[in-house]
């Protein structure tokens, strides 16, 4: 990504980590947020041109922990 430019998913987190603080985990999370987390990363990941190619391998693992974290908790996969 250039430096003027911010995926959703970058400010999303933001908001996550001012939220959560130090106690960030995917644990506290809400279902929506957590379900709303993993659609803006694939979103970035599958979609978004702007996103270099390094950028999508790096959220890879992240989407497959949020993933992990869905399924622990029955959730559908968002849409």
């Amino acid at each position: 990504m250039n430096d003027e430019y911010r995926p959703p998913l970058a400010d999303y987190w933001d908001q996550m980590e001012t939220k959560y603080g130090d106690g960030f985990t995917f644990d506290k999370l809400t279902d929506e947020e957590l379900v709303t987390l993993e659609k803006l990363g694939r979103d970035a990941v599958e979609r978004d041109p702007r996103v270099t190619w390094q950028e999508k391998k790096n959220l890879g693992s992240l989407i497959t922990l949020i993933e992990m974290q869905r399924q622990r908790r029955g959730l559908d996969k968002p849409q």
